[in-house]
């Protein structure tokens, strides 16, 4: 089986879990990993078949996002672009974890993906959710 595994390498997070994760793929069949983003700094043999820049997150002095910063930085032409590229259609299976360039490459492309991790739980209505609903949040 051939396995497309995207991961958000924005922070060290993600990148923990797909060294975990890596060897059970594997067990499944070729798995080649799109690493996306420039934050993460652990060393890691992941071996990237694709990689990218990313959408990648900025932090401000307080420790809370910082949401100027990303738009500023935000390359919607150059991740579009990337997202019509994927070959997502020559993978039997496409993983992702937390990474949204795979995410639209698939939408765009009409290929079902795997989504995990806690962003992906709120896809369910028994999330529990705040009284008040803020747009950025969710």
């Amino acid at each position: 089986m051939k396995i497309f595994y995207a991961v958000q390498a924005t922070g060290n997070g993600h990148v923990s879990r797909a060294i975990e994760l890596l060897p059970y793929l594997r067990e499944y069949g070729k798995v080649d990993i799109f690493l996306s983003g420039n934050n993460a700094n652990l060393q890691a043999d992941l071996m990237p078949k694709y990689a990218s820049k990313g959408l990648s997150l900025h932090y401000g002095a307080n420790g809370g996002l910082d949401y100027a910063k990303m738009i500023k930085q935000l390359a919607l032409k150059r991740l579009y672009e990337e997202a019509k590229a994927l070959p997502l259609k020559a993978y039997d299976v496409v993983i992702n974890d937390f990474e949204p360039i795979t995410a639209l490459a698939a939408k765009l492309q009409k290929v079902s993906s795997i989504g995990f991790g806690h962003q992906a739980s709120f896809q369910s209505a028994f999330v529990p959710r705040p009284l008040r609903k803020r747009l950025i949040g969710e």
